[in-house]
Formats: C-alpha cells, sequence, structure tokens
C-alpha cells in the first residue's frame, strides 16, 4: 500500500490450508480492485513454494502454491515476481491517464477495468461507439500527457477529507460514499495535477516509465457501456 517498489520480505506463517498460506505481513498484491495478482516465490529453509495467486478470502490474504502444507509459524522469505508487478504498475498508471482523458474531453466515465500483463482493458459509459478517427485522438491525446513525465504519489487522507478533496478534482465520490463507514480513510493516488483518485493497485512513480498507450479493439458489454483493450509500447 505504501511502497509499490517493494520485491523482497521476510514474514511468518500464521495460518496453513490446503494449497495456500497466510503471513503476518506481505508485499503480494491480492487479486481485486479490477488488478489481477502478485506471483513470485515463498521461501522456507530449502523449499521454494511458487506462488500462482493471491487471494482475500474469509478475512485472509491467501498466497496459493501447490505442494504440501507449511507448518505454522515457520519463518519464510517472499520475492515478488517482479516483471509481472512492474507491468501491472505501467499499465494501470496509464488506465488511469486514459480514464482522466476521457472524462475530460467526453463526459465519459470508468465503469470497471482488468489490469494485467499483455493487455489490459477498461470499461467506459456512456460510450455507444469508438470508431478510428475517435482511437486515433484518444491514443494521440494520452501519451502527449504520458510524455509529460507527471510525477506519481499516494496519499492516505481521513475518509470526509478524501471525498471533499475528491470532489474538487472531479473524481466521482458516491462509489467512495457508499464504503462502509468502518473504512475511515482512503488511499489516494496522484498524477501530477492531471489526476486525482481512490486506488489501492499498484502505479510507476512517473509517468516516463510507461512508453506509449496504443489501443487495441473495442466491444460494446451493455447498454451504452464499451470495452477498451490497451497495449504498452516501451
Amino acid at each position: 500500500m505504501k511502497d509499490n517498489y517493494l520485491r523482497e520480505f521476510d514474514a511468518k506463517v500464521i495460518a496453513s490450508g490446503e494449497g495456500y498460506v497466510v503471513l503476518d505481513r506481505t508485499a503480494f498484491y491480492p487479486l481485486g480492485g479490477g488488478q489481477s495478482s502478485d506471483t513470485g516465490t515463498i521461501s522456507l529453509g530449502e523449499r521454494n513454494l511458487s506462488i500462482t495467486e493471491v487471494r482475500k478470502e474469509d478475512g485472509e490474504v491467501r498466497h496459493f502454491y501447490s505442494g504440501p502444507a507449511v507448518e505454522v509459524g515457520a519463518e519464510v522469505h517472499g520475492v515478488i515476481d517482479w516483471d509481472h508487478r512492474y507491468e501491472c504498475m505501467r499499465f494501470h498508471t496509464a488506465q488511469h491517464v486514459l480514464s482522466r482523458y476521457l472524462s475530460i474531453h467526453y463526459g465519459i466515465e470508468t465503469v470497471g477495468n482488468m489490469i494485467k500483463p499483455g493487455e489490459s482493458r477498461a470499461d467506459y459509459s456512456p460510450l455507444e461507439s469508438f470508431d478510428d478517427e475517435m482511437k486515433r485522438k484518444v491514443e494521440a491525446g494520452v501519451n502527449e500527457k504520458l510524455a509529460e513525465n507527471l510525477e506519481v504519489s499516494i496519499e492516505f487522507m481521513e475518509r470526509n477529507e478524501a471525498i471533499e478533496y475528491l470532489k474538487t478534482r472531479g473524481y466521482p465520490t458516491r462509489y467512495l460514499e457508499m464504503v462502509p463507514s468502518s473504512v475511515t480513510s482512503f488511499r489516494v493516488l496522484l498524477i501530477g495535477d492531471y489526476d486525482a483518485a481512490s486506488c489501492a493497485g499498484t502505479h510507476v512513480k512517473n509517468t516516463s516509465e510507461i512508453g506509449e498507450l496504443a489501443i487495441g479493439k473495442s466491444k460494446n458489454v451493455g447498454a451504452g457501456k464499451r470495452r477498451i483493450y490497451f497495449h504498452l509500447i516501451k
């Protein structure tokens, strides 16, 4: 949540189940928020667990692998698959810039996304069509913003402060207002003066790390809703 560039960590096993372990702390990003989970390895002694997915289940962050159970209390060393993580970071920040561009210039709202290596996507509404002319214009506009080398930072704000601040930045806060009141603070992502959003995903520190965004196909996924696929060119 604080350091997206953390690649390794030490931890202790606090729970163990069929094909998964729960740690007292972790740097693995769990599946959620429209982003695929981290992968990597967890080592204990000479045994290496290949972590294929991480998910939040029953209030636990579970690291899934194939093999025998691990003893509770075991001390382990975790290593993130950095290539996978870093590509997700680049894709996720690029998606925020794309979404902000569509919001400013077309009044379109992001209603879903899936960030993963290779190709990512986001859903937008209201958007009935996305012809070649609009595609080229959006692609050029987004790449122009990415080339400005905007600094990306993360701040933690108290709930009411975050909601009021994000309203002033044009972020649709009705989703935040539906979050249970037990959540008293929000993680806010800032991309220069261009974009501000509440987001728990992983991101780069500067848009110069992203390269260029290339928009691929798009398709209708509901009334007035369109899914846009994109990849990155470094």
